[in-house]
């Protein structure tokens, strides 16, 4: 692609982000806009996710997904349904969060190191070591979840996914920095 082209497309970029009103900045590293939440929470399709353990049953619904004050990372709130041999069946809410990293192939944030920030079973007792078994035994799901499934798309018929430098998330943003 030749340098005047390269200019052609970064300028048509510009023009469209410009128009829509989320560019944060035109610097020397390129353009940066930011993600709204509203775009963070697209529903899909692929939830609920269902996974059967030995001894319990647990289903993760649609997440609410966030950038909370004063973070660096990506935040999301998971409606959980649980079942064990031992209690019937409880609803409960996960909290994590995850650094986001971007994957050309597909154009698409997902999130990295996902830690599970809080746990909540507000209609049953939970006994400590049966929620400390459970997360330790969910948390490698929830890897797998968010190393699958993007937390956001950019348009397939869109060219700019081609141009991403960066993503990360500042002052309580996620940015994305496109660039040559």
């Amino acid at each position: 692609m030749t340098i005047n082209k390269k200019l052609n497309t970064l300028l048509i970029v510009l023009m469209i982000t410009l128009f829509t009103g989320c560019v944060r900045d035109v610097g020397l590293n390129g353009l940066t806009m930011n993600v709204s939440d509203e775009q963070l929470n697209k529903p899909s399709s692929k939830f609920p996710i269902q996974e059967d353990f030995l001894l319990a049953n647990v289903e993760i619904n649609q997440p609410n997904i966030f950038i909370k004050d004063g973070e660096n990372r990506i935040s999301a709130k998971l409606d959980i349904n649980l079942s064990t041999i031992f209690m019937n069946k409880s609803t409960g809410k996960f909290e994590i969060s995850g650094v986001p990293y971007f994957k050309k192939e597909n154009s698409s944030i997902y999130l990295n190191d996902i830690t599970i920030e809080d746990i909540d079973f507000t209609d049953a007792k939970i006994d400590k070591n049966i929620l400390n078994s459970l997360t330790s035994n969910i948390k490698p799901i929830l890897d797998s979840i968010f190393k699958k499934i993007p937390i956001y798309t950019i348009e397939k018929d869109s060219f700019k996914g081609s141009f991403v430098r960066d993503v990360k998330v500042e002052d309580s943003e996620l940015l994305v920095t496109f660039g040559l």
